[in-house]
């Protein structure tokens, strides 16, 4: 299993990032690298996501919420050849003790496995990285408004 994760700090309480990260239908209009999920929030529900990574073509693929906890953790597996190429991407939200209401931690992690995913991600680990980071600057941005 190889694991991606990325933080920033966000100066705005844990309910707005929530709001923003499970308002699917909003993706388009501030999210770089998912930038259309269908679906709604709900543990067990199904989702299809388009990512976009720099410089290759969206990929459109199904994904099931595994966990949704209000206002802390989401996250959805997507299986796109089972034990060959799955991930499960998920984020956490975590207040910042001594900060108040007005400061969280952005916590964005995927991790990923099947035995293709090592040639996979030597190949796309750079883009992925730079996806993560574009979307975690662009909720900032979004939630400090």
């Amino acid at each position: 299993m190889t694991t991606f994760q990325s933080e920033i700090i966000i100066n705005a309480p844990a309910a707005k990032v929530w709001q923003l990260l499970t308002d699917f239908s909003s993706y388009a209009a501030w999210n770089p690298f998912l930038v259309t999920i269908k679906g709604d929030a709900v543990a067990g529900g199904p989702l299809t996501i388009t990512a976009k990574l720099s410089r290759l073509p969206s990929l459109t693929f199904d994904a099931t919420i595994r966990m949704c906890e209000s206002p802390t953790k989401l996250g959805w597996d997507a299986i796109f050849l089972k034990g060959v190429f799955e991930a499960f991407h998920h984020f956490a939200i975590d207040d910042i003790k001594g900060a108040g209401e007005c400061q969280c931690r952005f916590i964005h992690t995927e991790e990923f496995s099947g035995i293709f995913s090592n040639l996979v991600l030597f190949v796309l680990e750079s883009k992925f990285k730079q996806g993560y980071g574009a979307m975690n600057e662009a909720l900032k941005r979004m939630a400090e408004k």
